[in-house]
């Protein structure tokens, strides 16, 4: 029980600080830099109606779908995981606080919301949904590479030799 309410609060504060930023973002009128740090970053307001890198654009009803399905099956799995250590129980609620806050602007919006361009390197814009979607992927990675990421369900199958 403690284990899925610290996990519920990781989740619900990555879905509630991505949302509040958002909605400051939507104040002000696309395309408006609203902080430049020269050479380094500028804050932007800017949509995207596909997946990363503008992939599937225009389709933010399928990709709505598919997000769905994708979290209750990452919802269940870890609800269900009884030996992911702390630090994948956090990956794994990270990646579901973040996909849940692209979702909801899928869903009310149409397109996510984005705002983070970096000016040192060609790269989409942004949002904080996808550093905690790709934070989360990239530690998970990380921890089948160096062998630390063990999955244990409730469920047993074939012999227990």
């Amino acid at each position: 029980m403690k284990k899925n309410f610290f996990l519920s609060l990781c989740t619900a504060g990555i879905i509630s600080a991505d949302q509040l930023i958002k909605h400051a973002v939507r104040s002000v009128p696309e395309g408006y830099v609203f902080l430049r740090l020269p050479g380094l970053v500028e804050l932007t307001h800017s949509t995207n109606t596909g997946a990363a890198f503008s992939l599937f654009s225009g389709n933010a009803g399928w990709l709505a779908m598919i997000s769905v399905i994708l979290l209750v099956v990452l919802g269940v799995f870890l609800y269900r995981s009884l030996a992911l250590s702390p630090a994948a129980q956090i990956a794994f609620s990270c990646l579901i606080g973040g996909g849940i806050g692209n979702l909801i602007d899928r869903v009310l919006y149409g397109s996510v919301t984005d705002y983070i361009r970096l000016i040192p390197i060609r790269f989409p814009v942004f949002n904080l949904a996808d550093i905690a979607i790709t934070a989360s992927v990239s530690a998970l990675l990380l921890m089948i590479l160096i062998g630390r990421l063990e999955i244990r369900t409730g469920e047993t199958h074939g012999s227990n030799h």
